[in-house]
């Protein structure tokens, strides 16, 4: 299983960051990883960076697209979808999106790539990151 959080980046920063996604990823790193003490510096740097999802359309959004799916749940605002293929659950933040799954690219990624936001992906067991309208969406038939 795998486990990614899916951040909305403020303009400044996508503009900055976009070829350094790396310093963009350590941060993001130090933020997760932060001790108790660290907490108030680390969340105002969280707040910089980000923005925040809104919550009721993206439950919609995702409403729409899957609704009617056989393999669909939903309860508040989290959404499953769990099939003899695919088995992912995505939570809707307003600081982050977070879905687990036993897929790379699953149907939620694909949903969030319809949206054509630019977000920034990190699954920080697997240390991996990426900027999200970098997967050419033609290979992931």
């Amino acid at each position: 299983m795998r486990t990614f959080y899916i951040f909305k980046i403020n303009n400044m920063f996508q503009t900055f960051y976009n070829d350094k996604s790396n310093i963009l990823y350590k941060m993001f790193n130090e933020i997760y990883h932060s001790k108790s003490d660290e907490l108030i510096n680390n969340f105002r740097l969280f707040e910089q960076i980000t923005i925040p999802f809104n919550k009721k359309i993206f439950n919609n959004y995702i409403l729409l697209r899957h609704g009617n799916d056989l393999y669909y749940s939903r309860k508040d605002s989290i959404h499953t979808i769990s099939s003899a293929y695919e088995i992912s659950r995505l939570s809707v933040n307003t600081t982050h999106l977070k879905i687990k799954t036993n897929k790379n690219i699953n149907s939620f990624i694909k949903d969030i790539m319809n949206t054509k936001e630019k977000v920034f992906v990190i699954d920080f067991k697997n240390k991996d990151y990426f900027w999200l309208n970098e997967i050419n969406k033609e290979t992931l038939v």
